[in-house]
């Protein structure tokens, strides 16, 4: 089993410089040593456990999501009574595999549907913020409500991720164009008032 956190560290309870550090910039949480610990005390129950190569555990709401290296998430899907134990400690499992990048993770969510686009906002302090943008159509479709969409992504990414639809999105622009010209509007009345 490979674990984002050395096994030392965890069995001792002191992070070495390098889990420390890991964990001062946020690669990892107190709820990975957390998760990792428990992990580690449930390794000789589950033998599937041999196969886990776990980078991330992220809790979220009712939500345990794991991520995992490619090519592991079969095996520990087959680990049923794991599953379970897992469901029934932290909540609803969700497995991730592979690299961490926003549009595959929001199509992971999303499915079926195909977002319609991503406006990414980067501010200062080198921090960025994501729109998707999802089809109206769609929303019979996906599974989870845009807050749970947004807790769920921006959890995972490390960054604010929010969610529209396109019909939303629409009624926003036609709200500020009205704004716009009714500013326009009082504007106008009040130069006409001006000249008279």
């Amino acid at each position: 089993m490979k674990i984002p956190i050395c096994r030392f560290d965890l069995e001792s309870g002191t992070l070495c410089p390098n889990c420390q550090e890991r964990l001062d910039k946020g690669k990892i949480t107190s709820f990975d040593i957390e998760f990792c610990k428990w992990l580690m005390e449930k390794e000789k129950d589950y033998p599937a456990l041999e196969n886990l190569n776990l980078q991330r555990a992220i809790k979220v709401a009712d939500w345990l999501i794991l991520v995992v290296k490619k090519r592991t998430k079969a095996s520990l899907l087959s680990a049923v009574d794991l599953i379970n134990d897992i469901t029934e400690t932290f909540g609803e499992v969700i497995i991730i595999e592979g690299s961490i990048k926003l549009r595959k993770i929001v199509r992971t969510f999303i499915d079926p549907a195909i977002e319609v686009g991503v406006n990414s906002l980067h501010l200062p302090g080198g921090y960025r913020e994501s729109i998707v943008i999802l089809r109206a159509d769609d929303r019979e479709r996906i599974r989870y409500t845009n807050a749970q969409l947004k807790s769920i992504v921006s959890a995972i990414m490390g960054e604010q991720v929010l969610f529209e639809y396109d019909d939303e999105r629409l009624e926003k622009e036609d709200d500020a164009t009205e704004s716009e010209f009714e500013e326009k509007m009082r504007k106008l009345s009040e130069r006409r008032r001006d000249m008279d």
